[in-house]
Parts: C-alpha cells; structure tokens; sequence
C-alpha cells in the first residue's frame, strides 16, 4: 500500500512524536528537571504557589476530559466558535522570540501572510527568530554563553538552563501566582499538571508551561493485522505474552514485522517495559530515589524485547532505519506497529485513511506476574520564560502569550492554529479547518512558524474526519490514565541530574540497543546500572531525593 506520504511531510506532521516522543529520550530530556546555579532548588526556600486553575468555558466537547488528564476530545469541529480575547493584547511595540520549529523555514515576514495575520490579531510587530529543531540545542546553549535574551524564550532542556533563567529572565511570580492568574484567563486554563511539571526555581515561577498530554507512549497497532493474528484483545492484560508472541510471530514473515523499530527510541522499550511493572524513570522509596533501571521489572521487560529480537519479530536491522522511515513502514505495511505518542497516532490516522484501522493495543498480560503500568509524560514540552523589563512590559508579554494560549474552539486558536481561511485552510466537510498548499508545502502557515511553541492551550482530541478514531484514542486515555505512573522527577531542579541526564539518557539507550541486538548479554546488566550510577545516576539520586522533599511532593 502507498500512502503517498514523504519522509518530510511526515516529521512535519507528527514533528515530536516521530522525533523525540518514539525515543526513550524524550520523557527524560524534555522534562524541566533542569540545571544551574545554587540558587535553583527550591530546598529551604519558600514555595510561591501554582497558578489558580480556571477552566475555560467554550464549545462543550463530545466526550469529556479529566482532571487525571485524560483529554477532551471533539468528533467534530465547533459550529461556532467563541472569543476568548476582547482586545487587542498589543501596543504596536515590536517584540522579540526564539523558538523551534519541526518543520522547514518560513517565507521572510513582508511576504509571509500568516505572520502579517499574526501580527495584526496581536497589535505588535514580531522579530522572530525560528531555529530548527535538530540544531536547537546548539544554538540555545549559543544564545545562552552570548549572555543576549530575547523578549520571549522557549526552553525545551540546556545544561546550566537554570542559572540562566534566574540571571536573564523576569520573576513572574507577581504576574501568575494563586489568583493573579486569572488577569490572563488563557493562562489560567492551562492545567495544573503543566505548572507542576515546569516547576519552580528557587521557589519562584519564571516559566509559562507548554503543555502537553500525559498519557505519553503506547503501541499504535494496524487492528487488522493484528486481529487476524490472533492478538488484537482491547483489553488491559487480556492476553498473556506468549500468546500475544505467537501472534508476532505469526506476523513477520516474508520482509514484514509485528513490532516497528527504528535507529531512535531503544526498540520502543516505553510500550513494552511498564507492562512488566516497572516504575517510571525514577521512584521514591523509603525516600530514597531509585532509577527504574535498577528495578526487577525493567530487568523482566528488557529479558522480553531480547527474546522477541530472536524470534524475528522486530525489524532485524533496525539500527539503521531512520525516524521517518519508521512512521512510513507502518503506513505501508511493512511493520505493523510502532511505539509512539499522540503525534504518531495522529499522523499513521491521517496518513492511511481507509487502507487500516489504526488503533492502541492494550498491555499484555506478561511472565513475570505483575500488573501492568503505563508510563505518563511530564505534561509539557519545555516553557517559556521573559527577559526582564519593566512590570508594564512584562504584562505585554504575557497578553500576548494569553492570546497565543487562546483554546480549542475559539477564534482566536483558530487563527494561530490554521492561519487565515481561504489562504492557509478552506472548510471540510463538518466545517473543520482543511490545510491549503500554501500552508503544507509554501513555507506560509502555522506550521512553518509554530507560535504554539510560544505558549499554547491545553491540546484536545480532534481528528479531522476521523470521529470514530478520535473515539478509540479517548477510550484508551480512559483505560491507561487511571494505570498511569508519572517520575518522581517531573518538576524538580536538580544540578547533578541536569549535568549528567543527556549523557546518561544516551548509555542507556545504548545499552538497551546493544542487550537486545545480542552485542552485549542480559547478565551484564548489573554492570551498566552500576556504570550508570558511577556516571552520575547516584548524585542525581541524592539530588532529586532532596529537593522531592522540600517540595512537598
């Protein structure tokens, strides 16, 4: 089957899902554990509080979210949408903002009419400087030794982040904290998982959250295929590990693979390893901090994917398949499954239409006896912070943010989501926003510049002509959330983890890729937890163990 689909199109598509959400790396690097100066933890210190969440009152969706974070979802678009902002935020001053962007370069501003739009809507004009995602760290940790700060700054994660943000950026706290908030509505909409996840520095609020859904990593299954095989049971642990084997096996032949698996993402190990039980990245016990790499369970569901890769069932030269080339199997047939977030299931629903059910596989029952878990994301991806300025200037910046952070169903997400009608979107069919040429390929359009990453509302549930895959999506949030397991990590700062997480994210991909391929034996495990201890795991412990305390956690 061909799906028409490019390897461009498709990361443009699904951006961090394919990426950085299909590897083990981005529930770790893309939290805010964050690092720097002494003055960053929040031991000690007095915790300013979160912001007061108000949720926002708009177009009723047709199944509803929660509070735990399963997200509200639409089946179809808002026949009328509402006005969240009544004025204009802006003084047609000019503004400056650096963020990334998973898709190619925008058109410059004069010729660029999503951006003018923008502009308009904002009452500002807008210096922005759009960085590419794969060079975004290096041109970060740039801007940050340059000591220069622009007005707005995104932050997905930097070593030294934290000492930067105390010594260039504004303290909101006076702006955000409890009931202050709600002067900027949008931002009181944002949830309180997403504050939390930001966390604070030295007890104080300097970062906007961007939120993101904490129902993180699953195995996006083709229903058919697996139906056929015997193994598709919509149900958590309906199905025991050697019968959902069989099945796989049963799958792979003739150049074709039950479970998808790329260069990226250590074999899909987040889908497979918390069936077995095990914690997520770091638990608390007896207030003592443990990585889940030293856990029994890890151990069982790494032994797993180590039988699977000899029986043949995931792709054997895997290693050498790239991001792109892993979403585009799946569509075509080659695999048929992949581990993945939200993005990539969105992606694979649009990208095949009709040619096969996409849906989420349920955790299998597995050996080691335990019940199966279901790791959570941190709820954001990166925040934003503002260079210091004057109280006046500062409330700009953030009315400006509050329009961006306008929510699904509103005329003002609209815009900064889809563009103008008749240039970036026409109307499909249940009068949704279908995206023109200009904006999928023209380099003019919402996804060339991504103001979302700027500041973005809590993100719903609609596919576009897909209600009945909309409804599949939500259904499993409701059976995976109440199994979910979030880090204990999650919103704390930490210099020792932030200096030691990139290096230590990387041994141990690496050496999940080296036990499964069989360049390294299972029994040698021991060795590299110890190594990862040795490489700064044990002073990250002892860290995040403090400041999980001073919390309140």
């Amino acid at each position: 089957m061909s799906t028409g689909v490019s390897r461009r199109r498709v990361l443009q598509t699904i951006g961090i899902g394919t990426a950085l959400a299909a590897t083990g790396v981005s529930l770790s690097a893309c939290s805010t554990s964050g690092g720097g100066g002494n003055d960053a933890g929040n031991s000690g210190k007095d915790l300013a509080p979160f912001p007061t969440y108000v949720p926002f009152a708009g177009p009723k969706p047709d199944l509803p979210g929660t509070e735990q974070g399963v997200q509200a979802a639409y089946l179809t678009y808002p026949s009328e949408l509402t006005q969240s902002v009544e004025e204009r935020p802006g003084d047609g001053k000019k503004i400056t903002a650096w963020f990334l962007s998973w898709s190619s370069t925008p058109v410059p501003r004069e010729k660029n009419r999503f951006w003018l739009a923008a502009e308009a809507a904002l009452g500002v004009e807008l210096d922005l400087t759009v960085v590419p995602a794969m060079e975004y760290e290096t041109k970060l940790a740039t801007l940050m030794a340059s000591g220069e700060m622009p007005d707005i700054l995104q932050v997905v994660a930097a070593p030294n982040e934290a000492q930067f943000v105390l010594n260039k950026c504004a303290d909101l706290t006076e702006h955000l904290s409890g009931d202050a908030v709600k002067e900027y509505p949008n931002l009181a909409n944002i949830p309180p998982y997403a504050w939390k996840a930001a966390g604070r520095f030295g007890g104080r609020l300097y970062g906007v959250p961007v939120e993101r859904p904490l129902i993180g990593q699953g195995l996006i299954a083709n229903q058919e295929k697996f139906k056929s095989a015997g193994i598709w049971v919509p149900e958590v642990g309906g199905l025991d590990v050697d019968a959902f084997t069989k099945g796989l096996k049963q799958l792979s032949v003739k150049g074709k693979y039950g479970l998808g698996a790329s260069q990226i993402g250590a074999f899909g190990f987040n889908s497979y390893i918390a069936n077995h039980g095990s914690p997520n990245i770091w638990s608390v016990k007896d207030g003592a901090f443990v990585n889940y790499m030293e856990t029994d369970e890890f151990k069982a569901g790494l032994e797993q994917m180590v039988k699977w890769q000899k029986e043949g069932v995931f792709r054997r030269d895997a290693l050498s398949v790239d991001g792109g080339a892993y979403s585009l199997e799946f569509y075509n047939g080659t695999t048929y499954s992949q581990s993945n977030a939200f993005g990539g299931y969105k992606g694979a629903v649009l990208a095949v239409k009709d040619g096969f059910t996409v849906d989420m596989a349920r955790p299998f029952k597995p050996a080691n006896g335990a019940s199966p878990k279901h790791w959570l994301g941190p709820g954001i991806y990166g925040y934003t912070v503002l260079k210091k300025a004057p109280k006046e200037r500062i409330e700009l910046l953030l009315r400006v943010m509050n329009y961006l952070a306008a929510p699904f169903g509103t005329k003002e997400y609209e815009l900064i989501n889809h563009g103008v009608e008749g240039t970036h979107f026409t109307r499909g069919k249940d009068g949704g926003p279908v995206v023109t040429q200009l904006a999928a390929d023209g380099g003019d359009g919402p996804s060339n510049l991504p103001l979302t990453f700027i500041a973005g509302p809590p993100l719903v549930l609609y596919l576009p002509g897909q209600p009945e895959a909309t409804k599949r999506y939500h259904t499993y949030q409701q059976e995976m959330i109440p199994l979910g397991v979030p880090s204990a990590h999650y919103g704390l700062r930490s210099n020792a983890w932030a200096n030691s997480e990139r290096g230590l994210v990387k041994q141990r991909e690496d050496a999940i890729n080296a036990v499964v391929t069989g360049k390294r034996s299972l029994s040698e495990w021991d060795a590299v937890v110890k190594e990862f201890k040795a490489k700064g795991g044990a002073k990250a412990a002892e860290s995040l163990a403090k400041e999980y305390a001073a919390a309140g956690s």
